[in-house]
């Protein structure tokens, strides 16, 4: 069959388009004939989400679902918390989490206060630590923690959930976190962590009520149908790198945007951007039947940004691709059609560069001080690349340092 094009809004309106057309190829393409791929193990909780409400079964290979990851477990721990401080059991996850120094000693002997005096966990550390008998570096440890929480929810009334959650993995400094535990998982699994917020921003956009509770609840949903009971035909999902080697009756290739698929750090790359080509190679040609090829136009990565359509569509040859324009809205539309326009020849000539607005007088280099949506002020200690592919290592005050794609930071020249 001719391969097709979806050109969607977003990535929960990507993952609706695709899930509907697995819908419509049943039974002619069974689910266990059906893949869907994609280039990071974090585009899978928008696929996820919509599977689970049409409770459609599906596998993950080589991963675990996106809310059974344990960063989101984690933060979905702490966001519980912060909607009910007599949560023990969330308690006991994020006491300890990042790493503060408390052993299960301590632990062991704030739980024995609970029981003698009929307190929460966090009642205990915030009121009666001093009597716990902790030592002095596990007391300052707890004292600061509930510090940290303090301010939490003072500042939860005025806050959304998504802005909420910035702020959480901001103070406690979970994705520095993370890359510190391991640097080889961790930036896929601070990825999660941008993914999960992405998925706030969607819940308070679309929900009358968006509230943390409300939003606890519909993720519980999802993980309570973890359970479901096994069966023969289910829907696969999994990286490009898994498919290596096996074939479907169907294929989804998604996410075909710059800075996705090929990934940022690919694009200035030779060998890199050539790794990249020969991955989308690789998922296009486990279809046996059918290939689907897709993108979103706006995607939630530091905040919602426009997408750029991915490079490898450009390449495609015009007798061999059906493009469907499913987009409600039109963003950036000269952008969007010129690049699908030239999916029907291969340029020649280079790409040229993306000039931002502070290009012009104000070059993006080391010693610039600027202001990020989310981290605040902060200083360019290093930047690699030009265009599309200028990379930053930016200091901010009370963060730490972040690696940055200029294109999607939003950033702001002050100093």
């Amino acid at each position: 069959e001719l391969p097709k094009l979806f050109l969607t809004d977003s990535a929960i309106d990507e993952a609706s388009t695709v899930v509907a057309e697995i819908e419509k190829n049943l039974p002619q393409c069974l689910l266990k004939e059906t893949v869907i791929l994609y280039r990071t193990n974090a585009q899978s909780r928008a696929f996820e989400e919509i599977l689970r409400r049409k409770n459609i079964p599906y596998q993950i290979i080589g991963g675990i679902s996106f809310y059974q990851r344990k960063e989101i477990r984690d933060l979905v721990a702490y966001l519980k918390f912060l909607a009910n401080p007599k949560d023990d059991i969330s308690f006991q996850r994020i006491i300890n989490y990042p790493k503060r120094g408390l052993g299960e000693n301590t632990l062991d002997k704030l739980m024995a206060m609970t029981i003698d005096s009929e307190k929460s966990l966090y009642e205990i550390c915030h009121d009666d630590v001093k009597d716990a008998d902790l030592g002095s570096r596990a007391e300052k440890s707890i004292q600061k923690f509930t510090e940290q929480i303090d301010q939490l929810m003072q500042k939860k009334g005025g806050l959304d959930i998504a802005a909420l959650t910035q702020e959480l993995v901001d103070q406690f400094h979970l994705t520095e976190a993370l890359i510190e535990e391991d640097p080889i998982t961790g930036e896929n699994r601070v990825e999660n962590i941008e993914e999960f917020i992405g998925a706030a921003h969607e819940f308070a956009a679309d929900n009358a009520e968006p509230t943390l509770e409300n939003f606890l609840t519909e993720i519980s949903l999802y993980t309570d149908m973890d359970e479901y009971r096994e069966i023969e035909d289910k829907l696969t999902l999994m990286t490009l790198h898994a498919a290596k080697g096996l074939e479907f009756h169907s294929v989804y290739m998604v996410g075909l945007e710059d800075g996705l698929f090929p990934l940022g750090r690919a694009i200035e790359n030779p060998m890199e951007l050539e790794e990249e080509r020969r991955l989308f190679y690789v998922g296009a040609t486990r279809a046996k039947r059918n290939l689907y090829i897709s993108m979103a136009a706006m995607r939630n990565r530091f905040g919602m940004t426009d997408s750029i359509p991915s490079r490898f569509l450009k390449e495609l040859p015009p007798a061999l691709i059906e493009v469907l324009d499913l987009r409600r809205f039109r963003h950036h539309e000269s952008e969007v059609s010129s690049s699908i326009q030239a999916v029907r020849k291969r340029e020649q000539s280079q790409p040229k560069e993306v000039h931002y607005e502070y290009e012009e007088e104000e070059l993006l280099r080391v010693g610039r001080i600027v202001q990020h949506p989310a981290f605040g002020r902060g200083k360019v200690v290093k930047a690699e690349g030009s265009g599309e592919g200028l990379r930053l290592e930016i200091y901010f005050a009370g963060v730490g340092v972040k690696r940055i794609l200029a294109k999607y930071a939003k950033l702001k020249i002050v100093g």
